[in-house]
């Protein structure tokens, strides 16, 4: 098995300090010279002579944070993989699955989305995407792919989105369908039928200007149903966390994280819900790519995803836009963080047959 070497690093942007993480495999220099001489030249040009990646906000100073994996032995014309993470967490979550990704010659990046993990300055923080927020983090992840693809010079593009991930991943499908090659949405929300009376109620408690009191009411409502299937006695410190996933070490490691531990904003709240309903809804432009591969991939104990019956609606949604190679892979017993989950190796392995099958 081939060794993942991870780097990283923090520079500073205009208001704010960004991290970013280096995951690539350091090739032999006696049986690869050649792959080799290009790792230690490409990081030589770099300002602190490790591999830094950036890019300018929509509408901050603020950078956006960025963690890149690859293999040096495949820098160019390689398959280039991105990973839109979920609401509330942080690139670092990913690091299993990038690896994995990575092991198989595949250029991987993940970005923290804007208001999540070191994405943050200014105006932007913990909880707080910005105006159009939403909207943004999907321009945000077109931004990232485009200097990739000047970087890299990738033969093909697969885009795996997790969760509210998912949302941005099929938004950035409406928008940019042209750029993408394979598509898999794993622990994919259902459609909110009350989604427009949210809108509104929230837009009211801002007027209002009960902002505190309406994040935590905005939060309780999205998360309490969610649990309401484990939450039982006897009650401990992870009790509240239960529908997310079946591995009590990682549940354990996701509520001693800080950068799990943030609300959203009132106004982040309303921007997502404008999200969903617009994945949700008609597609602005005609599917050009019918037999694009897309995959859904969700637990079926996934409260998120209504326990499969919502991940079925998403996947009915999108084959009624036009799309025509479409699956969907339930894992029995899985719920929520199924690249996290206690199978988290046969996702892994599905992922990457999914995508040698279809490129």
């Amino acid at each position: 098995m081939k060794k993942i070497q991870k780097e990283t690093n923090k520079f500073t942007s205009t208001d704010c300090e960004i991290e970013y993480d280096v995951y690539y495999v350091r090739c032999n220099e006696d049986s690869n010279k050649n792959s080799y001489s290009y790792l230690e030249s490409y990081k030589d040009t770099s300002k602190d002579s490790k591999q830094n990646l950036e890019y300018k906000s929509h509408n901050t100073e603020s950078l956006r944070d960025c963690s890149l994996s690859h293999t040096s032995n495949h820098p160019q014309n390689a398959i280039l993989v991105q990973i839109a993470h979920g609401m509330v967490e942080h690139k670092d979550k990913y690091k299993f699955i990038a690896t994995k990704l990575a092991q198989m010659g595949y250029i991987v990046a993940i970005n923290d989305h804007r208001g999540h993990g070191n994405s943050i300055g200014g105006e932007i923080f913990w909880g707080e995407m910005g105006e159009n927020g939403f909207e943004m983090a999907v321009e945000d992840l077109h931004t990232l792919h485009t200097i990739l693809c000047e970087r890299f010079k990738p033969k093909k593009f697969v885009l795996i989105g997790h969760s509210m991930g998912s949302l941005i991943s099929r938004r950035y499908l409406q928008k940019y369908e042209s750029n993408i090659d394979c598509l898999i949405l794993c622990g994919t929300p259902s459609p909110h039928v009350c989604v427009n009376v949210g809108i509104r109620f929230l837009k009211t408690l801002r007027i209002l200007g009960i902002n505190r009191i309406g994040r935590k009411i905005a939060n309780r409502f999205s998360f309490a149903s969610f649990n309401a299937k484990y939450h039982k006695p006897p009650y401990d410190e992870i009790s509240s966390v239960r529908w997310i996933n079946r591995d009590e070490n990682e549940l354990r490691r996701h509520i001693s994280d800080e950068k799990c531990r943030f609300l959203f904003t009132i106004n982040s709240f309303i921007n997502l819900l404008g999200g969903v309903r617009t994945v949700f809804g008609k597609y602005p432009n005609p599917v050009r790519k019918p037999n694009l591969p897309i995959i859904f991939m969700s637990g079926e104990d996934d409260a998120c995803g209504q326990f499969g019956k919502g991940v079925l609606s998403a996947f009915k949604h999108i084959q009624s836009q036009g799309y025509q190679n479409v699956k969907c892979t339930l894992y029995g017993g899985a719920r929520h963080e199924i690249l996290l989950e206690l199978n988290k190796e046969e996702v892994a392995k599905n992922i990457i047959d999914f995508i040698e099958q279809n490129l």
